[in-house]
C-alpha cells in the first residue's frame, strides 16, 4: 500500500509541474504570485514546483525593471530554451522531415529527405539511413534530448507503433518504433499527423477559444474530427472519424472521368472523388500533355493553373469543394458546428477553393441562423511545430516530468 501511495504522489506532482509549465509558457513572463492565483496552488507549493522546474532547466528566472515603480526589479519566470532539445520528425507521402528544436519551437537544424516511389519499396531502410545522416549533422548541437516526436501523415495500426498506410502504399505493419529506438535514449512519441495537428490547432493555433469545431484534413487521405464544447465527440484513442465511404452526388462531369475501374457505388464514395489519387487522374484527363509524375508537383500544378485562370484547373477545385461541402453540410446540420479548420495542399489556391466551399455551404445548410466560419490551418503540413505539440502535450500532462527531483 505505501508503494501505491508513492506512485500516486509522483503522478500528481508531475501533473502539477505540467500545469505550472503550461502557464509559464502561455504568459511568457509571469510572477509566482500570479502563478498561485491562476493555478489555485498555495504559494508554498508554487515555490517548490518552480524550484524543481528551474533546477531541471525547464524554466528560468528573469528580472523585470519597469519605469513606473522604482526600487528593486521584479522577478518573473519564463521558459528556458537553452538546455533541453527535441527532435521532431514528420513522415509524409513524398518526404521525411527531421528537425532539431528548442523547447520554444525555435528550429536549430532541419533536413528534408525526398521519399521517391523507389524508396517507398524499402521504407525501413530509407528511414534508418535518414536518421543516421541527420544525427551525423547535429553531433555538436544535440545537447540534452528530452524526447523525439514522430508524426505520420498516414495511418497507424491501432497498437500505435506499426505503420499501416502511407499515401497509396499499404504496409505489412512496419514497426516504426523499432527504427527509432536504437538511435535515441529518450522517450519516443509516435502519432498520426491528424491527431497531433488537432491538439496543435486547439491549444496553439487557429482553434484557440473555439468550442464547436470541425477539423478536416484533405490530402492523400481524408481525416475528420468533431469538437463539441471543446471536447472530441469520439474517444481520445480514436480521434479520426472515417468518412471515406460517404456517398456524394455527381456534381459535375468530372465525377465520371475518374476511377472507371471501380463499381458505381465505389465511384460515388468521397475518398474516390477528392483525395490526391483522384486529382492525379483529373490532371491527366484534363491536361493530357502534362508529363508530371504523381505527387506534390501535380497538386502544385493544379493550384498554379487555377490562380492563372485556367478553366479546367478551376473545375477540378470546384469539383472537390462541392463534394466536400456536401459532407460538411450534413455534419454541421448534425453538430451545429460554428467553425471549420481545414488542412489541405489545395490551400495553395485558397482564394479559389475556400470561397466556393463557403458558397456551397451557405446554399445547402438547413440551419439558416448558423454562421459557419472557415479557417485554414495555422501550420504547414511539414511544420515541426505540429510534431512538437505532441511533446508539449506530454509535458503539460506531466508524463515527461515524472523523473524530476
Amino acid at each position: 500500500m505505501p508503494r501505491v501511495k508513492k506512485q500516486i504522489s509522483v503522478a500528481m506532482k508531475a501533473q502539477q509541474l505540467g500545469i505550472i509549465y503550461r502557464l509559464v509558457e502561455q504568459f511568457e513572463l509571469i510572477s509566482r504570485i500570479d502563478l498561485s492565483k491562476l493555478s489555485g496552488f498555495a504559494p508554498a507549493s508554487i515555490t517548490e514546483l518552480t524550484r524543481q522546474l528551474i533546477q531541471a532547466n525547464f524554466v528560468m528566472e528573469r528580472t523585470v525593471q519597469t519605469n513606473i515603480v522604482r526600487g528593486r526589479p521584479a522577478i518573473g519566470l519564463c521558459l528556458s530554451p537553452f538546455y533541453w532539445r527535441t527532435i521532431c520528425a514528420t513522415l509524409l507521402e513524398d518526404s521525411f522531415e527531421i528537425s532539431l528544436c528548442e523547447l520554444n519551437d525555435n528550429v536549430i537544424k532541419q533536413m528534408t529527405f525526398v521519399l521517391t516511389e523507389e524508396k517507398q519499396q524499402d521504407l525501413a531502410q530509407f528511414i534508418t539511413q535518414s536518421i543516421g545522416h541527420f544525427l551525423q549533422q547535429i553531433q555538436q548541437e544535440s545537447g540534452r534530448l528530452l524526447a523525439v516526436s514522430v508524426v505520420v501523415a498516414g495511418e497507424l495500426h491501432h497498437h500505435g507503433q506499426f505503420l499501416k498506410k502511407l499515401g497509396r502504399h499499404n504496409f505489412d505493419d512496419l514497426d516504426l518504433l523499432a527504427l527509432f529506438e536504437p538511435h535515441f535514449p529518450c522517450p519516443i512519441l509516435l502519432n498520426e499527423y491528424f491527431q497531433t495537428w488537432i491538439f496543435a490547432e486547439s491549444s496553439l493555433g487557429s482553434a484557440i477559444n473555439s468550442h464547436n469545431v470541425l477539423f478536416l484534413q484533405l490530402d492523400d487521405v481524408i481525416n475528420m474530427s468533431v469538437l463539441i464544447k471543446g471536447e472530441p465527440v469520439n474517444s481520445e484513442r480514436y480521434t479520426r472519424m472515417n468518412i471515406n465511404k460517404v456517398a456524394v452526388p455527381a456534381f459535375s462531369e468530372l465525377h465520371d472521368l475518374i476511377n472507371q475501374d471501380l463499381s458505381e457505388v465505389e465511384r460515388h464514395q468521397l475518398y474516390h472523388q477528392v483525395t490526391h489519387h483522384s486529382i492525379y487522374q483529373l490532371v491527366d484527363k484534363l491536361f493530357p500533355q502534362n508529363a508530371l509524375i504523381d505527387g506534390e508537383q501535380k497538386i502544385r500544378f493544379v493550384c498554379e493553373q487555377a490562380k492563372q485562370g485556367n478553366e479546367n484547373a478551376i473545375k477540378i477545385l470546384y469539383h472537390i469543394a462541392d463534394s466536400v461541402s456536401y459532407v460538411l453540410m450534413n455534419l454541421i446540420n448534425i453538430f451545429s458546428s460554428e467553425k471549420i479548420i481545414i488542412s489541405s495542399s489545395l490551400l495553395a489556391a485558397k482564394e479559389i477553393f475556400l470561397p466556393r466551399l463557403q458558397q456551397k455551404l451557405k446554399e445547402n445548410l438547413l440551419l439558416d441562423n448558423l454562421e459557419v466560419a472557415i479557417g485554414t490551418s495555422h501550420y504547414a503540413l511539414n511544420s515541426p511545430i505540429v510534431a512538437s505539440s505532441a511533446i508539449k502535450k506530454h509535458i503539460y500532462n506531466g508524463d515527461l516530468l515524472k523523473n524530476l527531483k
